[in-house]
């Protein structure tokens, strides 16, 4: 609880109708400019195409815009889909990183039995459970030494 008191009294200070008159006029001024943006694309594409048609047959002109256009499509498909397979590999990096940790927890829990019988294992685990907490209250990572 004592993480979460800071975040519901920073909502319960946050302003609500202010923040949504300000997402909502970021939003229309963002459609318009989209708008223009869209406009300014489409008379640009319109103005290749005139220009290769005082150059060539308008048929052709028509052709190497629209081929134009389906490559630079095709780059940002290639794009995509390189981005989506980086992310699925960190993906499965941070799920095997996991797997191992759940392992090693698996494996201390059907330990936890033959420690609790045994009372110097059970001294030790007190200790380092203890040296655990201290650490991590004294500002350790009580992690990895590769954390960045």
């Amino acid at each position: 609880m004592g993480g979460l008191a800071p975040i519901l009294a920073s909502l319960l200070a946050v302003d609500i109708h202010a923040f949504t008159k300000r997402m909502r006029r970021n939003a229309v001024l963002y459609a318009i400019a989209g708008f223009f943006m869209l406009t300014a694309y489409a008379a640009g594409v319109t103005a290749l195409g005139i220009y290769l048609a005082t150059m060539m047959h308008p048929a052709a002109a028509a052709a190497v815009v629209a081929f134009a256009a389906f490559i630079v499509a095709l780059i940002f498909f290639c794009a995509v889909m390189l981005s989506n397979r980086a992310e699925e590999k960190r993906r499965r990096q941070a799920a095997a990183a996991n797997s191992g940790k759940a392992m090693m927890l698996t494996a201390a829990m059907s330990a936890l039995p033959m420690v609790i019988r045994s009372k110097p294992l059970a001294a030790v685990a007190v200790a380092g459970g203890l040296a655990v907490v201290l650490g991590r209250m004294m500002g350790g990572s009580g992690g990895s030494s590769d954390e960045t």
